[in-house]
């Protein structure tokens, strides 16, 4: 028979592997978790203008996953995120809306500009773009890999996004942060809340909204709160959301939602039937094109980005698309209304970097095309900057390669014809010949009977010898072998 001292451990043993790795077991999460409460988490603020999507996919969620990535506090501006700098690329320069995925794509392909680099004020001027080399180069660290959704429409949607906000299902660290979008006019709260709670918040919504729409972030939860339904009973817990419209607005700017709304029958446009999560990563950028341009209708022009593996090609073998100011920002100047028609970019290249690492004369492109989009024609579109900078060696001092605008009408810019303007940028001088070290002329006044080994212009191989000079007339013969394939077998 066991005895009690028998009993007692193994009951131990089976807590503990319950518990493997520090995670609680799916049913067993604390009965609240606010991550609004976390260092990682910027200040509640207000947005500006049509911004939410933005405001809190960018300003809120990115933010709090880049911290909490880093272990760094969202106290200061250097480690907080511009919303307003995705906002700008995307709403065609004007106060329009977006769609909080827009922003995370070009978190995807070029990273966020930090609020230090790029403030979060509407003056001196609206919808403006971001302008600087270090300041896209900075961004570029900070990047979305992926995101994710959660369907929130049953008992068992509600408790993964509880498990996503508790550890992030990574057992032992916080937890991560959703956003989710609902309308937003004619809604009700109860701004005096006073019921059951263990985070203490004195806002709850009560009734959906039937007009508008909203994009905000979901931080935490909270499974002791009370909402009484329509029918009049009793339905518990409810999320914490932080909404964008500043600490005036509901209790400190956050407000609960009760999980019974995730659960009725209802539009999806009334409350979204998912909420989303992002997944980010630090990397320091290794090829980026430092590129500068003057135009007064910024929607005409797209960028892309592109490589081949000898100096003398002269188109690129691979192509990338740049997604920023890409026949993006309505009929403005480069940096907005009222503003300077002259901007500087960083387009992040490292997605290439395999394929560079394969060639051994790299040749960078930059591919500008130019075409008339809105109402509005460009009157002024010029190139005035291309370089690439390679700090795969060393990134404290990188290799810099400049385009030379000697050739250029202007000193210093070249103008951007309709339709696509090539630049090439070779690693390596161009070397359009190679030759032996032996005379072409013999003694005797006749060519030399030794072969001469041409590279030509497009980097082929060809084995030449002179034949039959006629110094009178000054014509002669040449035979040649030529490799089209562009191997130096020369038989």
């Amino acid at each position: 028979m066991m005895n009690k001292l028998s009993h007692r451990l193994i009951i131990t043993f089976l807590l503990l592997a319950s518990n493997i790795g520090g995670a609680l077991a799916k049913t067993d999460l604390p009965v609240s978790v606010d991550n609004s409460k976390l260092k990682y988490f910027p200040p509640v603020f207000s947005q500006i203008g049509g911004s939410c999507a933005q405001a809190s996919n960018v300003g809120y969620m990115f933010t709090y996953e880049i911290n909490r990535l880093l272990d760094r506090s969202a106290d200061v501006a250097a480690n907080r995120f511009s919303y307003l700098y995705t906002w700008n690329f995307i709403n065609g320069g004007t106060d329009d809306g977006s769609l909080g995925i827009e922003g995370i794509q070009l978190a995807l392909s070029n990273g966020i500009i930090t609020e230090n680099d790029f403030p979060v004020q509407y003056s001196p001027t609206p919808f403006r773009w971001a302008s600087g080399y270090d300041k896209y180069l900075n961004g570029m660290k900070y990047r979305a890999k992926q995101f994710n959704s959660f369907e929130v429409t049953d008992s068992a949607g509600i408790q993964k996004v509880k498990e996503f906000l508790y550890d992030r299902n990574e057992p032992g660290k916080p937890g991560g942060v959703v956003t989710f979008s609902s309308r937003a006019e004619n809604w009700k709260f109860d701004n005096s809340y006073d019921g059951p709670s263990a985070t203490g918040y004195k806002s709850m919504l009560t009734t959906l909204a039937t007009e508008g729409a909203h994009a905000m972030t979901i931080v935490g939860y909270d499974d002791l709160v009370e909402f009484t339904t329509p029918s009049g009973d009793i339905s518990k817990g409810a999320f914490i959301v932080v909404n964008s419209w500043g600490t005036f607005s509901h209790d400190n700017g956050r407000f609960y939602l009760p999980y019974w709304f995730f659960l009725q029958t209802r539009n999806s446009s009334d409350l979204s039937s998912d909420v989303t999560s992002v997944d980010v990563e630090y990397r320091e950028p290794s090829i980026v094109f430092k590129v500068g341009v003057s135009c007064d209708s910024r929607n005409d022009l797209s960028f892309m980005m592109g490589v081949s593996g000898k100096s003398s090609d002269t188109a690129p073998q691979h192509n990338y698309q740049v997604a920023i100011a890409n026949n993006q920002g309505g009929d403005y100047p480069m940096q907005g209304a009222y503003s300077s028609n002259d901007i500087e970019f960083g387009f992040d290249f490292s997605d290439a970097k395999d394929r560079v690492e394969d060639m051994a004369e790299p040749n960078y492109f930059l591919t500008v095309a130019r075409n008339a989009r809105g109402s509005q024609t460009a009157t002024i579109a010029n190139l005035t900057e291309f370089s690439v900078y390679d700090y795969r060696s060393d990134a404290a001092n990188p290799k810099v390669y400049n385009y030379s605008f000697e050739n250029a009408a202007a000193k210093g810019l070249i103008r951007l014809k309709s339709g696509n303007n090539v630049f090439s940028l070779p690693t390596i001088p161009i070397k359009t010949t190679s030759y032996c070290p032996v005379p072409w002329i013999a003694s005797s006044g006749q060519p030399s009977t030794s072969p001469f080994i041409f590279r030509t212009h497009d980097g082929k191989y060809a084995k030449v010898r002179f034949d039959s000079y006629d110094r009178t007339s000054g014509t002669i013969k040449i035979k040649y072998v030529y490799n089209s394939e562009g191997g130096r077998s020369l038989k």
